[in-house]
């Protein structure tokens, strides 16, 4: 009987994420409501440990550093936007309070979706290598975003090789940060502080003033060069960090 409250509770989970976190219906608000519906059945599967499992659990210092952290993302990804349209003719142009809000919890709820609660329960509760749970799911990252823009999304479109290489490794990057620090604050700003502007803004071709499609903003920006070597930098350094925090691991198992 557990077994199929938890099942239920699960499809319910995965339900609200899906249908509560785009724009679907063209409600800038549907996002918020899929945050507090995917705490709720959160807490129900998991009780009082559902900010644990779910990657919230952050103290206010912890709080602090995101939203610092945020900033400094912010400014970086306007210099790099700015830098990369001016070579493809396209401009940046901030919207309103609407997108960012859709933004701010979209971003939550595929943080808390496909990064807290699967690592969690991959390297948490299952004990697989850190590495290879968050090379996996950075594989699947990619993957979906291929798919959904391929077959599912409204703005459907081709991801090109690069770009695909980009949202691996900078999924790679968000697993580690969650891995490492057991929670989903620095990850969630890395994430929103580049897709605030992506996405939460207007990008437009100059000549045309034609907006450039989901698709076309993935290809172009995440596709460049600069996003490519910046991530693989990322990675690396990532990579280097779980290591060193798999041997510690696999020292304190052998000494028990």
């Amino acid at each position: 009987m557990k077994r199929i409250r938890n099942t239920i509770l699960t499809i319910l989970l995965l339900s609200s994420y899906l249908l509560f976190s785009y724009y679907y219906f063209n409600g800038w608000w549907y996002s918020s409501i899929g945050t507090a519906l995917i705490l709720f059945f959160s807490y129900l599967l998991w009780g009082k440990e559902f900010l644990r499992v779910t990657g919230l659990k952050i103290s206010f210092k912890i709080f602090t550093k995101t939203v610092l952290l945020v900033l400094i993302v912010v400014i970086g990804s306007m210099l790099l936007i700015q830098h990369i349209g001016s070579r493809n003719q396209v401009a940046i142009q901030f919207t309103n309070y609407r997108n960012y809000y859709h933004d701010i919890f979209y971003i939550l709820n595929e943080e808390i979706i496909l990064g807290g609660i699967p690592l969690y329960l991959l390297v948490r509760k299952w004990k697989i290598n850190s590495l290879l749970a968050a090379a996996a799911l950075a594989l699947f990252f990619a993957a979906g975003h291929f798919a959904f823009y391929r077959w599912i999304f409204l703005q459907r479109g081709t991801l090109g090789p690069t770009t695909l290489t980009t949202l691996f490794l900078i999924g790679f990057v968000r697993n580690s940060l969650i891995v490492s620090n057991r929670h989903i604050g620095y990850s969630w700003a890395l994430h929103f502080g580049w897709m605030v502007l992506l996405f939460g803004s207007r990008l437009y071709r100059v000549e045309t003033n034609i907006n450039l499609t989901e698709p076309e903003r993935f290809n172009m920006f995440l596709g460049s060069p600069e996003m490519v070597s910046i991530s693989l930098i990322l990675a690396v350094v990532s990579f280097i960090h779980l290591t060193g925090i798999d041997k510690r691991i696999k020292k304190i198992n052998l000494s028990e």
